[in-house]
């Protein structure tokens, strides 16, 4: 991404850092969503904010994802899009923020704001490695997964009879 001055080095860290998060947020997702969920917030108020000052400030940036999308989406994206980036991108920066705001909720706001999130990662995956490329995949797994609990801690086991008396005992 020439636009932004990143270098190769910094890019390919970029790159690797968020496939190893989306592969630890699966991973969390089960086992400590209330910390999985405050991450997904900070990527998607985050990803909000870069959006909407980007699309304000320079948004030709976005024509260079054409570079590594597939072709339907580059053609998309050299073609009709340049004329809509700006609120394109806004409202895009939008639904990252509701999704942002779901992470703070459980239930039903959580669940929606989950399947948004996923059909977020799906609906990007295709841009390629200037969309990190398979890790919105992975973060739409983790988004399911997520859901799947309602973002809710996994009870702990109460310890089973015997096992109070044996730590009884050893006392």
């Amino acid at each position: 991404m020439e636009t932004y001055g990143i270098t190769p080095l910094a890019f390919w860290a970029a790159y690797a850092a968020s496939n190893l998060v989306a592969i630890i947020l699966i991973w969390t997702a089960k086992k400590h969503p209330r910390f999985t969920k405050a991450t997904f917030f900070v990527i998607f108020i985050g990803a909000a904010a870069a959006n909407t000052y980007i699309a304000i400030d320079s948004p030709w940036a976005y024509q260079d994802y054409a570079d590594t999308a597939v072709p339907l989406y580059k053609q998309f994206i050299l073609g009709a899009f340049e004329a809509i980036i700006t609120p394109m991108i806004l409202i895009i920066a939008l639904a990252q923020l509701l999704i942002a705001v779901s992470m703070l909720f459980k239930g039903q706001f959580l669940i929606a704001g989950c399947w948004a999130g996923i059909l977020f990662g799906i609906s990007i995956a295709p841009l390629g490695l200037y969309a990190a490329f398979p890790a919105t995949l992975l973060m739409a797994v983790a988004l399911f997964v997520l859901q799947k609990n309602n973002g809710v801690e996994p009870k702990k086991k109460k310890p089973s009879k015997l096992s109070r008396i044996t730590a009884h005992a050893l006392r």
